[in-house]
């Protein structure tokens, strides 16, 4: 008999306590779950709806996918090279103190509406905790192994892939992690800012305009998403590489 997860509770109490707070709002303020489930059967069958997650999706992981391989490869080389990882530092330390979403003027400036500040604002924010944690994981890896692999003859390339990146992933994936969720919220933060489309722009749009049953809706759509990351991409890869630290 499997046991009770009390996780499952957690929705029912959401939806009361919504209901709860949304009665002494009128609804234009604050919809309650009805009128809130009525406005996402309408975009359900809206093809704009899905227009926005999708293009906020590809900007997402077109951004994440740059600062993720970048940071990967720049970590590797700072925890070898001790000159190159001191030269690395002053600007992850200021980059680090700096919310993204403070350069999202700046970029909207220099590269204009579209895409492209909102994919620069999400290499910004992943960058930099995938860059830290992937070069901490290098300076961890202990030495004996290192010499281990050279008696046994191990040249550079089979060093790289038998010892370096078998130690460093679980600290590159707890980077990934850490950059996936501060990307995701920049990028809603920066589509709301200087978007023309995407879900933040929609949530922003539609507060505009006094419809807040999409907004809800918008929102809701956000905390799906994130549960879908984390479900389907994230968990599956800590379970992989969990068990890559457990051996280390």
């Amino acid at each position: 008999m499997k046991k009770f997860h009390f996780g499952i509770l957690a929705i029912p109490f959401i939806i009361i306590v919504w209901m709860l707070v949304a009665r002494n709002y009128p609804p234009i303020i604050f919809p309650g779950p009805w009128s809130t489930w009525l406005e996402l059967k309408k975009q359900l069958i809206s093809p704009d709806y899905y227009h926005h997650i999708g293009l906020s999706l590809y900007r997402l992981f077109s951004g994440f996918a740059i600062a993720a391989v970048s940071a990967f490869v720049l970590g590797l080389l700072a925890g070898i090279s001790k000159a190159f990882r001191q030269f690395l530092s002053p600007m992850t330390m200021l980059f680090q103190a700096t919310p993204p979403m403070a350069w999202a003027p700046l970029l909207i400036l220099m590269l204009d509406l579209g895409n492209a500040p909102m994919i620069a604002v999400i290499v910004i924010a992943a960058f930099f905790p995938i860059l830290v944690n992937v070069t901490q994981g290098m300076e961890r890896i202990k030495i004996t192994h290192i010499r281990a692999a050279q008696t046994l003859g191990a040249n550079r390339l089979q060093l790289a892939w038998h010892v370096y990146l078998p130690e460093v992933m679980p600290a590159a994936f707890t980077g990934i992690v850490v950059g996936f969720g501060i990307a995701w919220r920049s990028l809603v933060a920066a589509e709301m800012i200087g978007g023309s489309a995407g879900i933040g722009w929609l949530i922003s749009s539609s507060g505009q305009i006094g419809n807040s049953p999409l907004v809800m809706v918008g929102i809701i759509t956000i905390g799906i998403l994130a549960m879908v990351f984390e479900f389907a991409l994230l968990y599956p890869l800590k379970k992989r590489f969990a068990s890559w630290a457990l051996k280390g």
